[in-house]
């Protein structure tokens, strides 16, 4: 990743590879509180947060004609959505995002990426002084320092939700690159070490970070107590792939990040087997910056495009490097056009896919909390 950051983005390294500039702890005037409504992104019972937002979605038809997908939240979920978004503060020094006020950006990725999860479960999304880009290409100590920084504000966000919120309740937990890397951490340091917290884990969902396994393919590595998921109806396993499209040949696997000897990769909608499945429903905000181009007048529409079926993906080992390889697929009489460029430079570099990891299997992982939650609720009343 290092490698790739530096250069996709130009970072100006130092002659011992550290972006310029002097370790500085987070200002403790920023540390947010998590007993205000202004420290999360989204709650059960805060109106107009980032999650309460239109979600209605355009479906691009195979004959090419479309239709719109009303969205239906749960209307009395059973389960919780604990969800730690991704790396959203570009900034080339490494450092801190300290200033919370500054919200746009992790309130518009939640809405792209938890939202939704709303058809499930309960959501609570904290907002957290996350690490800039450029500080993954900063030495390993600079880049661990503003890390264990950011994990405080994580954990701290997750135990006052477990303390005033979650009241017992089973929970999820959901999350992408940076975001991961908090959740695997989280894990290791709360859920493992408290056999409560841990019976309550339905399934954890650290989605485009770089979870590992020791050889054998279950635990070891990111977890001890935490296995990679082998069936839908599992309970407290993890679920985790990083994407990338059939041309990639740099998987941007910073060795110092590793968890693991092999990386973790599980289709959610195709656990524990390798061959090609489809992605059912691939969810993508029809105004966001994207990679390739969709049809004209979608975006007046509604503010997200759905495609169903239209993309497949299997788990395809590299090595020790296990990737899920997303591909169109190429149905008779299917007239829809990929709407990311599997092409683009930033593709074929070492982040392939990662900006869309969540939205390709978004459907996928949805029903898989509904499965999971489901088989929650027939164990407790057995």
């Amino acid at each position: 990743m290092r490698k790739g950051l530096v250069a996709l983005f130009g970072l100006a390294l130092t002659s011992n590879g550290c972006l310029r500039g002097p370790l500085r702890p987070p200002d403790p005037a920023t540390a947010p509180d998590y007993a205000s409504h202004a420290a999360w992104a989204c709650r059960p019972d805060m109106k107009g947060d980032a999650c309460d937002i239109d979600l209605t979605a355009v479906e691009m038809l195979p004959d090419g004609t479309t239709k719109i997908v009303p969205f239906t939240p749960e209307a009395d979920p059973k389960i919780d959505c604990f969800y730690v978004y991704p790396t959203v503060d570009m900034g080339l020094r490494a450092g801190l995002h300290e200033d919370l006020t500054d919200n746009e950006k992790p309130f518009q990725t939640a809405g792209i990426q938890a939202a939704r999860f709303a058809e499930v479960c309960r959501l609570f999304a904290p907002l957290y002084r996350q690490v800039r880009i450029g500080t993954y290409a900063a030495d390993a100590k600079t880049r661990d320092f503003y890390l264990d920084a950011a994990y405080r504000d994580v954990e701290s966000a997750f135990d006052h939700y477990i303390s005033h919120d979650n009241g017992g309740r089973p929970f999820v937990l959901v999350s992408h690159s940076q975001g991961s890397h908090m959740v695997s951490r989280l894990i290791r340091r709360r859920i493992e070490t408290d056999p409560a917290l841990l019976s309550r884990l339905v399934v954890a969902l650290p989605i485009g970070g770089h979870l590992g396994t020791d050889a054998n393919g279950r635990t070891g590595g990111s977890f001890q107590k935490v296995p990679v998921c082998t069936s839908k109806e599992e309970q407290g396993c993890v679920v985790a792939y990083r994407s990338y499209p059939p041309s990639a040949t740099n998987f941007g696997r910073d060795e110092s990040l590793k968890e693991g000897k092999v990386s973790v990769c599980v289709h959610p909608a195709s656990i524990g087997k390798d061959e090609n499945a489809g992605l059912s429903r691939a969810y993508f905000p029809t105004r966001a910056r994207r990679l390739g181009t969709l049809p004209e007048g979608i975006a007046e529409k509604a503010p997200f495009v759905l495609y169903r079926d239209f993309f497949e993906a299997r788990c395809v080992a590299h090595g020790d490097v296990r990737v899920l390889e997303v591909r169109p697929r190429q149905a008779p009489g299917d007239t829809r056009q990929n709407p990311i460029d599997f092409d683009s430079m930033f593709v074929r570099s070492a982040m392939g896919l990662h900006i869309y990891d969540v939205q390709f299997g978004m459907g996928d992982l949805i029903d898989l909390v509904r499965i999971k939650a489901e088989a929650r609720q027939r164990l407790q009343t057995q």
